[in-house]
Protein backbone atom coordinates (compact mmCIF):
# COMPACT_ATOMS: atom_id res chain seq x y z
CA UNK A 1 0.00 0.00 0.00
CA UNK A 2 3.03 2.39 0.57
CA UNK A 3 4.74 1.35 -2.69
CA UNK A 4 0.93 2.60 -3.95
CA UNK A 5 1.18 5.81 -2.18
CA UNK A 6 4.48 7.22 -2.95
CA UNK A 7 4.14 6.07 -6.84
CA UNK A 8 0.53 7.74 -6.99
CA UNK A 9 1.85 10.94 -5.41
CA UNK A 10 5.12 11.02 -7.87
CA UNK A 11 2.84 10.98 -10.94
CA UNK A 12 0.69 13.32 -9.53
CA UNK A 13 2.72 15.69 -8.23
CA UNK A 14 4.00 17.12 -11.76
CA UNK A 15 2.54 20.32 -12.57
CA UNK A 16 1.15 18.76 -16.21
CA UNK A 17 -0.48 16.17 -14.43
CA UNK A 18 -1.68 18.01 -11.76
CA UNK A 19 -3.36 20.53 -14.06
CA UNK A 20 -4.77 18.25 -16.06
CA UNK A 21 -6.66 16.30 -13.44
CA UNK A 22 -7.88 19.26 -12.30
CA UNK A 23 -9.49 20.38 -15.26
CA UNK A 24 -10.93 17.21 -16.30
CA UNK A 25 -12.59 16.70 -12.94
CA UNK A 26 -13.68 20.21 -12.35
CA UNK A 27 -13.92 21.77 -15.52
CA UNK A 28 -14.99 19.07 -17.67
CA UNK A 29 -11.85 19.53 -19.77
CA UNK A 30 -11.12 23.24 -20.49
CA UNK A 31 -7.63 24.22 -20.15
CA UNK A 32 -8.22 26.34 -16.73
CA UNK A 33 -5.63 25.54 -14.84
CA UNK A 34 -1.94 25.94 -16.28
CA UNK A 35 0.79 23.79 -15.12
CA UNK A 36 3.11 26.89 -14.90
CA UNK A 37 0.47 28.74 -12.83
CA UNK A 38 1.05 25.80 -10.06
CA UNK A 39 3.49 25.98 -7.20
CA UNK A 40 4.17 23.34 -4.65
CA UNK A 41 2.14 23.80 -1.61
CA UNK A 42 3.10 22.45 2.12
CA UNK A 43 1.32 19.35 2.62
CA UNK A 44 2.61 18.83 6.29
CA UNK A 45 -0.22 20.45 9.09
CA UNK A 46 0.16 20.08 13.19
CA UNK A 47 -2.84 19.31 15.21
CA UNK A 48 -3.63 18.85 19.15
CA UNK A 49 -5.70 15.48 20.06
CA UNK A 50 -4.86 16.87 24.02
CA UNK A 51 -3.32 19.07 26.25
CA UNK A 52 0.46 16.92 25.34
CA UNK A 53 0.39 15.56 22.28
CA UNK A 54 0.80 17.13 19.34
CA UNK A 55 -0.01 14.83 16.11
CA UNK A 56 1.14 15.89 12.10
CA UNK A 57 -1.23 14.77 9.54
CA UNK A 58 -0.20 15.08 5.44
CA UNK A 59 -1.94 15.23 2.51
CA UNK A 60 -1.13 13.38 -0.88
CA UNK A 61 -0.33 16.43 -3.30
CA UNK A 62 -0.83 19.84 -2.82
CA UNK A 63 -1.01 22.70 -5.34
CA UNK A 64 -1.11 26.97 -5.44
CA UNK A 65 -3.13 27.85 -8.12
CA UNK A 66 -1.69 31.28 -8.95
CA UNK A 67 -2.41 34.30 -11.49
CA UNK A 68 0.65 36.22 -11.38
CA UNK A 69 1.05 37.40 -7.90
CA UNK A 70 -2.44 36.02 -6.95
CA UNK A 71 -3.49 32.98 -5.50
CA UNK A 72 -6.60 31.98 -6.79
CA UNK A 73 -6.85 28.61 -4.98
CA UNK A 74 -4.66 25.91 -2.76
CA UNK A 75 -5.77 22.58 -4.06
CA UNK A 76 -5.23 19.50 -2.73
CA UNK A 77 -5.43 15.87 -4.33
CA UNK A 78 -6.19 12.51 -2.10
CA UNK A 79 -5.96 9.09 -3.27
CA UNK A 80 -7.67 6.60 -1.66
CA UNK A 81 -8.10 2.81 -2.80
CA UNK A 82 -10.40 1.62 -0.58
CA UNK A 83 -13.31 3.58 0.12
CA UNK A 84 -13.48 5.22 4.19
CA UNK A 85 -16.35 5.88 5.77
CA UNK A 86 -14.89 8.79 7.65
CA UNK A 87 -13.29 10.64 5.17
CA UNK A 88 -15.43 13.99 5.56
CA UNK A 89 -13.65 13.89 9.07
CA UNK A 90 -10.20 13.42 7.27
CA UNK A 91 -10.85 15.98 4.51
CA UNK A 92 -12.68 18.96 6.40
CA UNK A 93 -9.20 18.76 8.68
CA UNK A 94 -6.99 18.88 6.24
CA UNK A 95 -9.44 22.10 4.81
CA UNK A 96 -9.02 23.87 7.87
CA UNK A 97 -5.30 23.72 8.29
CA UNK A 98 -5.28 24.94 5.12
CA UNK A 99 -7.22 28.33 5.84
CA UNK A 100 -5.77 28.16 9.34
CA UNK A 101 -2.02 28.60 7.62
CA UNK A 102 -3.57 31.48 5.67
CA UNK A 103 -3.58 33.29 8.35
CA UNK A 104 -0.06 33.46 8.59
CA UNK A 105 0.18 34.72 5.08
CA UNK A 106 -0.20 38.79 5.62
CA UNK A 107 -3.64 38.22 4.22
CA UNK A 108 -4.58 42.31 2.96
CA UNK A 109 -8.43 42.09 2.82
CA UNK A 110 -10.05 38.02 1.62
CA UNK A 111 -8.62 34.50 1.68
CA UNK A 112 -8.80 32.45 -1.62
CA UNK A 113 -10.82 28.72 -0.97
CA UNK A 114 -9.20 25.42 -0.34
CA UNK A 115 -10.53 22.54 -2.73
CA UNK A 116 -9.70 18.82 -1.95
CA UNK A 117 -10.19 16.01 -4.74
CA UNK A 118 -10.80 12.71 -3.33
CA UNK A 119 -9.27 10.35 -6.09
CA UNK A 120 -10.92 6.67 -6.10
CA UNK A 121 -8.50 4.12 -7.37
CA UNK A 122 -10.42 0.83 -6.65
CA UNK A 123 -11.98 -1.42 -9.63
CA UNK A 124 -14.07 -3.59 -7.07
CA UNK A 125 -16.77 -1.37 -5.89
CA UNK A 126 -17.95 1.75 -6.12
CA UNK A 127 -17.75 4.45 -3.70
CA UNK A 128 -20.94 3.83 -1.41
CA UNK A 129 -19.76 5.83 1.59
CA UNK A 130 -20.29 8.97 2.93
CA UNK A 131 -19.34 11.99 1.06
CA UNK A 132 -20.65 14.90 3.19
CA UNK A 133 -20.29 15.51 7.25
CA UNK A 134 -23.88 15.13 8.11
CA UNK A 135 -24.27 11.80 6.97
CA UNK A 136 -21.79 10.82 9.76
CA UNK A 137 -22.45 12.65 12.61
CA UNK A 138 -25.92 12.54 15.07
CA UNK A 139 -27.17 15.97 15.13
CA UNK A 140 -30.22 16.77 17.40
CA UNK A 141 -33.11 17.93 15.05
CA UNK A 142 -33.01 21.66 17.14
CA UNK A 143 -29.50 21.96 16.42
CA UNK A 144 -29.72 20.65 12.50
CA UNK A 145 -29.99 24.66 11.16
CA UNK A 146 -26.84 25.24 13.27
CA UNK A 147 -25.00 23.05 11.62
CA UNK A 148 -23.11 23.49 8.65
CA UNK A 149 -22.35 20.60 6.43
CA UNK A 150 -19.65 19.41 4.20
CA UNK A 151 -19.46 17.68 1.69
CA UNK A 152 -16.41 15.96 -0.25
CA UNK A 153 -15.22 15.74 -3.66
CA UNK A 154 -14.93 11.92 -4.94
CA UNK A 155 -14.17 10.69 -8.29
CA UNK A 156 -14.39 7.25 -9.01
CA UNK A 157 -11.61 6.93 -11.46
CA UNK A 158 -12.46 3.37 -12.62
CA UNK A 159 -15.87 4.59 -13.44
CA UNK A 160 -14.88 7.93 -15.50
CA UNK A 161 -17.35 8.22 -18.67
CA UNK A 162 -15.28 7.91 -22.41
CA UNK A 163 -15.78 11.28 -22.71
CA UNK A 164 -13.99 12.52 -19.22
CA UNK A 165 -11.27 9.98 -20.39
CA UNK A 166 -10.86 11.30 -23.86
CA UNK A 167 -10.38 14.59 -22.28
CA UNK A 168 -7.18 14.09 -20.19
CA UNK A 169 -4.01 15.46 -22.14
CA UNK A 170 -1.83 14.02 -19.64
CA UNK A 171 0.05 10.81 -18.77
CA UNK A 172 -2.88 10.48 -16.74
CA UNK A 173 -5.13 9.02 -19.20
CA UNK A 174 -3.43 6.41 -18.87
CA UNK A 175 -4.09 5.52 -15.51
CA UNK A 176 -7.70 6.14 -16.03
CA UNK A 177 -7.40 3.51 -18.86
CA UNK A 178 -6.05 0.76 -16.56
CA UNK A 179 -8.46 1.27 -14.32
CA UNK A 180 -11.49 0.89 -16.83
CA UNK A 181 -9.59 -2.20 -17.77
CA UNK A 182 -9.03 -3.63 -14.61
CA UNK A 183 -12.94 -3.21 -13.84
CA UNK A 184 -14.22 -4.48 -17.16
CA UNK A 185 -11.63 -6.63 -18.46
CA UNK A 186 -12.55 -4.95 -21.83
CA UNK A 187 -9.54 -2.72 -24.00
CA UNK A 188 -10.10 0.54 -24.77
CA UNK A 189 -9.53 2.08 -28.05
CA UNK A 190 -6.14 4.07 -27.98
CA UNK A 191 -4.90 5.65 -31.24
CA UNK A 192 -1.44 8.03 -31.59
CA UNK A 193 -0.28 8.66 -28.23
CA UNK A 194 2.59 10.55 -26.55
CA UNK A 195 4.91 10.12 -23.16
CA UNK A 196 5.90 12.71 -20.36
CA UNK A 197 6.85 10.57 -17.84
CA UNK A 198 7.02 7.02 -18.93
CA UNK A 199 8.73 5.53 -15.77
CA UNK A 200 6.42 6.89 -13.77
CA UNK A 201 3.37 5.06 -15.74
CA UNK A 202 4.97 2.12 -15.59
CA UNK A 203 6.15 2.32 -12.46
CA UNK A 204 2.18 2.48 -11.44
CA UNK A 205 0.97 0.03 -13.85
CA UNK A 206 3.46 -2.18 -11.54
CA UNK A 207 2.06 -1.78 -8.49
CA UNK A 208 -2.17 -1.83 -9.97
CA UNK A 209 -1.97 -4.81 -11.86
CA UNK A 210 0.17 -6.50 -9.09
CA UNK A 211 2.91 -7.48 -11.77
CA UNK A 212 6.42 -8.28 -10.97
CA UNK A 213 7.74 -8.35 -14.23
CA UNK A 214 11.28 -7.15 -15.18
CA UNK A 215 10.05 -3.99 -17.23
CA UNK A 216 13.41 -2.45 -18.31
CA UNK A 217 12.84 -3.82 -21.71
CA UNK A 218 10.26 -1.06 -21.95
CA UNK A 219 13.34 1.22 -22.23
CA UNK A 220 16.24 2.31 -24.56
CA UNK A 221 19.45 4.06 -23.93
CA UNK A 222 19.31 7.94 -25.16
CA UNK A 223 22.81 9.89 -24.95
CA UNK A 224 20.60 12.73 -24.42
CA UNK A 225 17.72 12.28 -21.89
CA UNK A 226 19.26 9.05 -20.76
CA UNK A 227 16.14 6.55 -19.92
CA UNK A 228 12.88 7.07 -22.57
CA UNK A 229 10.17 4.96 -23.38
CA UNK A 230 10.83 2.93 -26.97
CA UNK A 231 8.26 4.55 -29.43
CA UNK A 232 7.97 1.26 -30.93
CA UNK A 233 6.10 0.41 -27.49
CA UNK A 234 2.07 0.32 -27.75
CA UNK A 235 0.03 1.25 -25.08
CA UNK A 236 -2.83 -1.20 -25.22
CA UNK A 237 -0.69 -4.05 -25.49
CA UNK A 238 1.26 -2.69 -22.52
CA UNK A 239 -1.89 -2.41 -20.35
CA UNK A 240 -3.00 -5.66 -21.62
CA UNK A 241 0.36 -7.45 -20.46
CA UNK A 242 0.48 -6.06 -17.14
CA UNK A 243 -3.15 -7.10 -16.13
CA UNK A 244 -2.81 -10.65 -17.85
CA UNK A 245 0.95 -11.21 -16.15
CA UNK A 246 -0.24 -9.26 -13.23
CA UNK A 247 -3.48 -11.64 -12.64
CA UNK A 248 -0.62 -14.87 -13.47
CA UNK A 249 1.42 -14.25 -10.80
CA UNK A 250 -1.68 -13.30 -8.11
CA UNK A 251 -2.59 -17.20 -9.40
CA UNK A 252 0.76 -18.10 -8.72
CA UNK A 253 1.10 -16.81 -5.20
CA UNK A 254 -2.50 -17.85 -4.13
CA UNK A 255 -1.51 -21.56 -5.39
CA UNK A 256 1.96 -21.23 -3.11
CA UNK A 257 -0.06 -20.20 -0.06
CA UNK A 258 -2.87 -22.42 -0.61
CA UNK A 259 -0.50 -25.61 -0.80
CA UNK A 260 1.53 -24.39 1.86
CA UNK A 261 -1.61 -24.34 4.45
CA UNK A 262 -2.48 -27.71 3.23
CA UNK A 263 -4.93 -27.68 0.16
CA UNK A 264 -4.28 -30.43 -2.09
CA UNK A 265 -3.72 -30.44 -4.88
CA UNK A 266 -7.12 -31.05 -7.01
CA UNK A 267 -8.29 -28.48 -4.82
CA UNK A 268 -5.90 -25.71 -5.81
CA UNK A 269 -6.24 -26.69 -9.67
CA UNK A 270 -9.94 -26.42 -9.55
CA UNK A 271 -10.36 -23.30 -7.30
CA UNK A 272 -7.29 -21.44 -9.74
CA UNK A 273 -8.27 -22.88 -12.65
CA UNK A 274 -5.28 -24.86 -13.50
CA UNK A 275 -3.93 -28.17 -14.95
CA UNK A 276 -2.70 -30.29 -11.61
CA UNK A 277 0.54 -31.15 -13.93
CA UNK A 278 1.03 -26.89 -13.35
CA UNK A 279 -0.33 -26.70 -10.02
CA UNK A 280 2.50 -29.16 -8.91
CA UNK A 281 5.73 -27.35 -10.84
CA UNK A 282 4.47 -24.38 -8.76
CA UNK A 283 4.20 -26.03 -5.83
CA UNK A 284 7.20 -28.31 -5.93
CA UNK A 285 9.82 -26.42 -3.73
CA UNK A 286 6.81 -25.33 -1.10
CA UNK A 287 7.06 -26.37 2.12
CA UNK A 288 3.67 -27.30 4.11
CA UNK A 289 3.31 -25.52 7.26
CA UNK A 290 2.63 -28.16 10.05
CA UNK A 291 -0.18 -27.73 12.40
Amino acid sequence: MAEKDKIQKTLESYNDVFADIVNVLLFNGEQIVKENDLTDAQTFSYYKMDTKNIHSQERDVAKIWNNGEIRISFIGLENQMKPFKFMPFRVIGYDGAAYRNQLNENLREKGYPVVTLVLYFGTKRRWKNYKSLKEIIEIPKALDSFINDYRINVFELAWLSDEQINSFTSDFRYVAILLRRLRTGKPYPLDNVSYRHAREILDLFYVMSQNNRDFESFFEEDSKNGNIFTGRTDMNKLIQSFIIEGAEQKAIEDAKSFYANGASIELISKSLKMTPEQVKEIVKDVVIEQA
